[in-house]
């Protein structure tokens, strides 16, 4: 059977000539089917269930650990970061990040993480699948958030309201729905200018009466690439009709609301993403890219996009504003705001090399020590679960209870565990044939997979 990425990609050209420009791939019934065998090897094991949505914020190149949420300061310490200590006790880069400074009762951090990974890619597949890379099954491992859309369908937990597809990514990365049927497939920021049909909702009417009828005619012929495409229809019609999704999506890129949020690219991810929570319409994970953190050269000293300082002006404007529009949203529970009801996690896929620049006045790509930032969604605030050295070379305390580091499976627990899902489970009927756990701490060694229940 051809690809169901393959399906959708097929359906998008169609879409385009009927004004339904804005499809996302549905599943393909018989594909569905096979994979609907389902297992659990712990069922009584109930997860945390304290957020509807997720928000993973991908600083994507890496950011050093040590000059932004593990501030270490030395000899190589520049006065632009502005070091001060906080109310909570910890060393902050308040001049590189001085509205998250005022905002760390919101927020807590894991300092103890260490991945296996140190190259981009390879580690970029990591951190967005919970797995190590393994190229013979690259293709059918699935995002963190095509598996959330997955799991909350297969719980009945969409509403018919629910047009939004449950996984939106803003920006490009390594993965997508893999084996899952397309319409976990992310949603992304080329596809929200979609929404609305070019020359009105009578014409759109009009012409998928005229498709039915080619349906109809051709109801008979069923081969696996035609198979879902009525389903991608139904699907695509809902979105498009829903009123909410033309207002949702309808972000000036120059506006007022991006430059409150920072101005550029990640301002506007951020506002589409508030927008799409505030919506309520079915989306539960949304993945954010704000690239350009690979600094091997000019860490402190590059004044362009790329440059330290930017970004971190960038990621402290715009996150503080995205807390704080959360904040002040109600969410669907009585006295729970929308901050209170969706887990936002900030992070790259390693850490960097510590103590003095290298020789371009930059930092250099290290598994052994990096951080993140974790808010909302049931997360306490003010927190800092465990330690590096003083130099930020190695995890010196774990900060919980297993003796080791936190490793990239625990993050995806802990994601799991927050948003209701049982990550115990196991999926069979995968293409290679092969059972697929949705937490796979053995591809590391580890004999299981934890929650950081200390941010909670």
């Amino acid at each position: 059977m051809r690809s169901s990425s393959l399906a959708r990609r097929e359906f998008l050209k169609l879409g385009a000539g009927l004004g339904l420009g804005a499809v996302f791939g549905w599943s393909n019934p018989a594909f569905a089917a096979r994979l609907g065998t389902r297992a659990t090897f712990r069922d009584n094991f109930l997860p945390r269930d304290t957020a509807r949505n997720c928000v993973f914020i991908f600083l994507n190149g890496a950011p050093s650990h040590i000059d932004t949420f593990d501030l270490k300061v030395g000899r190589w310490t520049p006065s632009l970061l502005g070091v001060e200590r906080l109310s909570t006790g910890i060393d902050w880069p308040s001049g590189l990040l001085p509205k998250l400074a005022q905002r760390t009762k919101q927020f807590s951090l894991v300092r103890s993480i260490e991945t296996q990974e140190a190259a981009h890619e390879r580690a970029q597949y990591y951190l967005e699948t919970g797995r190590r890379l393994n190229p013979g099954l690259r293709n059918e491992i699935p995002n963190i958030g095509a598996l959330v859309a997955f799991d909350f369908e297969q719980q009945g937990r969409r509403k018919e309201t629910d047009t939004f597809p449950g996984f939106m990514r803003l920006g490009a990365t390594q993965t997508d729905n893999g084996f899952l049927a397309a319409n976990f497939a992310p949603f992304g920021e080329n596809d929200v200018v979609r929404v609305t049909p070019p020359d009105g909702q009578i014409a759109f009417d009009r012409r998928m009466a005229i498709l039915q009828t080619l349906n109809d005619t051709r109801s008979a012929v069923a081969d696996g690439v035609r198979q879902p495409l009525p389903v991608f229809q139904e699907q695509a019609t809902k979105i498009i009709k829903d009123p909410t999704a033309a207002t949702t999506f309808a972000v000036d890129y120059n506006g007022a609301e991006v430059r409150r949020y920072g101005g550029g690219y990640f301002a506007y991810f951020l506002v589409l993403a508030r927008n799409t929570l505030k919506a309520n319409r079915g989306t539960r994970f949304i993945e954010i890219n704000q690239y350009g953190w690979d600094h091997h050269q000019e860490i402190y000293t590059n004044p362009r996009e790329g440059g330290l300082q930017q970004l971190g002006r960038n990621l402290d404007t715009g996150l503080s504003a995205f807390i704080d529009d959360l904040a002040a949203a109600p969410g669907t529970v009585p006295g729970k705001s929308l901050f209170d009801e969706t887990l936002i996690v900030v992070m790259g896929e390693f850490g960097r090399t510590v103590g003095d620049l290298n020789r371009l006045g930059g930092r250099d790509h290290y598994p052994y020590a990096m951080s993140a930032l974790l808010a909302g969604g049931g997360v306490k605030g003010g927190r800092v679960i465990g330690a590096t050295d003083d130099a930020g070379a190695k995890v010196k305390d774990p900060g919980w209870e297993y003796k080791r580091a936190v490793h990239l499976p625990d993050i995806v627990t802990t994601i799991y565990s927050a948003l209701g899902i049982n990550w115990f489970q196991v999926l069979a009927g995968t293409p290679s044939g092969r059972p697929f756990y949705y937490v796979d701490p053995l591809a590391i060694g580890d004999e299981r997979s934890y929650e950081i229940a200390g941010l909670f």
